[in-house]
């Protein structure tokens, strides 16, 4: 390793992006590529894949067999300037007649980090709609009945989509990008959906055109790659509010979870009681409104079971939405790869080669990985 760099141009910095998901389409197809030209990269990636297997085995106290919400992915096709997703809210702004400050709008999405150099976070489109004084809803896995129904409500849409394959050459594209077909990463706004004529008009802000029609299978497949993403907007009142939140019934998490679980349900509890002391509530008997008296302002361990499941029903969904959305919990103590992998990484500076295979070694390993040689010290 020499000023940071692996193999090939590739950093600490690129590995790490690589392992947190968020490496480029380039960035993943130079890693791949560059596996079986370098001992050192394989290595590291070995040890981060055996602690990934290891983690999954019972370290992560969930389980990952779940249909995991791109919440992360970026709305911003290659090719646009990564703001098709602030485009369709300029969009639908103007034809709803709110006016609107470009110069505000940036600093909006700065100062809340709404859109970042990759493009518009799923969970952030919409804001700027927010911002104006429109009622904003986001829904995953909705269907085209949805869309249909939003559509004769006087309600705008917004649907993620995967840029490629609602427009594209897929065989063509992936000979530049690995993953076309399989990320959400383009903003459009729905403006018509036929059934009879099997239709979808949308309007693109990556199209030349005034609007696009395209047929309803080829508009399903790009937009299913958001889980079937959408954003509604519409005057705030206009609709009875509907709650959607986001179905966890097919996260299913590891017994151990239960200490966790009491933790956050008692922190909860005691962020509660702390906002309402400071808002003048006290402990009563009876609940008063008027005299600001709860017989819940004490001790967690004090509440009735009725209570205290509340708080863990609470937590428990909670839990399971971090793991819906992609993230993991993870017990990083008492675990022997993550020891040996946070060892490596200290001594990344200090390298050092097998004197039997020669395979490269961190200062201070026991045991080579290649050939399993005892080394002395």
């Amino acid at each position: 390793m020499k000023d940071g760099i692996i193999v090939n141009g590739i950093t600490d910095e690129t590995l790490a992006s690589y392992f947190d998901g968020t490496a480029t389409a380039d960035e993943c197809r130079l890693i791949l590529e560059s596996l079986g030209e370098s001992d050192e990269l394989a290595e590291i990636m070995s040890i981060s894949m055996a602690v990934d297997k290891d983690m999954a085995l019972g370290l992560s106290l969930g389980q990952r067999r779940v249909e995991v919400i791109p919440m992360q992915a970026a709305a911003a096709a290659m090719g646009s300037s990564c703001a098709c997703s602030v485009e369709c809210e300029k969009y639908i702004l103007n034809r709803r007649g709110v006016e609107y400050d470009e110069r505000r709008i940036s600093e909006l999405a700065q100062e809340f980090n709404w859109q970042t150099e990759l493009g518009t976070e799923l969970h952030n489109i919409g804001r700027h709609l927010e911002a104006s004084g429109l009622r904003v809803v986001r829904k995953y896995k909705c269907t085209i009945d949805d869309i249909v129904e939003a559509l004769a409500t006087n309600e705008d849409v917004i649907v993620a989509v995967d840029s490629t394959e609602l427009t594209g050459d897929l065989a063509k594209a992936r000979q530049t990008d690995i993953l076309v077909g399989e990320k959400p990463d383009h903003a459009v706004v729905v403006l018509a959906c036929n059934k009879l004529t099997d239709s979808v008009t949308i309007f693109d802000p990556n199209s030349p055109n005034p609007t696009d029609t395209y047929h309803i299978e080829q508009f399903r497949d790009a937009w299913e790659d958001s889980k079937t993403y959408m954003v509604t907007a519409c005057e705030r009142g206009a609709k009875p509010y509907a709650p959607s939140p986001i179905l966890l019934d097919d996260v299913v998490l590891h017994s151990g979870i239960n200490g966790l679980r009491e933790a956050i349900a008692e922190n909860a509890h005691e962020i509660w009681a702390r906002n309402r002391m400071n808002e003048g509530w006290s402990y009563g008997p009876q609940r008063d409104d008027k005299l600001k008296q709860t017989p819940d302002m004490v001790p967690y361990a004090e509440l009735s079971e009725l209570e205290k499941n509340y708080d863990r029903n609470m937590a428990i969904d909670t839990i399971k939405l971090i793991y819906k959305l992609g993230y993991d919990i993870v017990k990083f103590h008492n675990t022997p790869l993550y020891a040996e992998l946070r060892e490596r990484l200290a001594h990344a500076d200090k390298q050092d080669t097998c004197p039997r295979c020669g395979a490269s070694m961190y200062d201070g390993q026991r045991y080579c990985d290649r050939c399993g040689e005892k080394i002395a010290k």
